[in-house]
């Protein structure tokens, strides 16, 4: 449970072991030289991880430092967005004939399926002829040199208190309008907040880890049905995008109608459940979390405070 507050640590102490840990893990991905594709999902994911921890103590950090930190992390993130986002249509595809196996033929399947890898390996290759990695991981190098000078004076519930209510709050918001219109735009912007709440409450784990584990696991659920969702729209956009010769037309038409069906189903789980996770308001909540961060503090030393473990 590396990604997580410890009590034989301030918050301030945490927050730099948390970034530290992350950069340096993401450096040393970077610099793999097999499995690509997965080094790139696993810093894209740690580049998520760290947003998340800015988020929770940004209105400690102050508006400069979090605003320079949060773009390089959101920068890095979008550099190696090509090559993955292409790796996740693929995946899309396969997850989406793993439900309907019997959608289109084999034959109309392979082919699709081909253009589809085709365009993924195509980006990998621009990735790596444009050295994205070499950039990105100088911008790590810088961030992790800064995060010494990361100017955190408060400690305990004060440091994440501003943060973790600011973060819900527009996670509550958001959801409200995805509600009213789902669009993908909405969808995403919900999604985004959601993924925040959940490090949040993952960084918080050992405060009450019975509880705070099933609201992880709750809030991953809901982040992994909108993610799906939205790597269902952007199959569906490849499809559109490259236009199928004639022969693979109505094959097409099937996928595009199986791909909006499935798209419909994970809108109605995500909205099902999000209406549950952003049901108190954000008062209400981070006055929560606030009274389990207090009584965990004052805790016998002997509690749990060794379960798990996390990378």
């Amino acid at each position: 449970m590396d990604y997580s507050f410890r009590r034989d640590e301030s918050s301030a102490d945490a927050t730099r072991r948390i970034a530290r840990e992350q950069l340096e893990r993401a450096l040393s991905e970077l610099a793999a030289t097999s499995d690509v594709d997965q080094h790139v999902h696993s810093v894209r994911k740690r580049m998520k991880k760290l947003r998340g921890l800015l988020r929770l103590v940004q209105t400690s950090l102050g508006t400069e430092v979090f605003a320079r930190e949060n773009a390089c992390y959101r920068d890095a993130g979008r550099e190696l967005a090509g090559p993955r986002r292409a790796a996740a249509v693929v995946g899309a595809f396969d997850a989406l004939f793993a439900r309907r196996p019997g959608l289109v033929d084999d034959d109309a399947r392979v082919a699709l399926r081909a253009s589809l890898v085709c365009e993924r390996d195509r980006l990998i290759a621009v990735m790596r002829g444009e050295d994205h990695a070499r950039a990105v991981a100088e911008a790590l190098r810088r961030s992790l040199a800064a995060v010494g000078s990361w100017p955190l004076e408060r400690d305990g519930w004060a440091l994440m208190r501003g943060g973790f209510r600011k973060n819900y709050r527009r996670g509550r918001r958001a959801l409200a309008r995805a509600l009213r219109e789902p669009t993908t735009e909405h969808l995403h912007e919900w999604r985004k907040f959601a993924k925040h709440h959940f490090y949040h409450v993952r960084l918080l784990e050992r405060l009450w880890p019975e509880v705070m584990m099933s609201l992880e696991r709750s809030l991953e659920a809901l982040t992994e049905d909108l993610g799906d969702e939205h790597d269902l729209d952007d199959l569906r956009l490849a499809l559109i995008e490259h236009a199928p010769p004639e022969g693979l037309a109505s094959a097409t038409t099937e996928v595009l109608l199986a791909i909006e069906a499935r798209r419909h189903e994970l809108r109605a789980r995500a909205f099902a459940r999000g209406r549950h996770l952003f049901a108190l308001g954000p008062r209400v909540v981070t006055r929560g979390f606030g009274a389990h961060y207090a009584a965990w503090v004052a805790e016998p030393e002997a509690a749990s405070d060794d379960a798990g473990g996390d990378a």
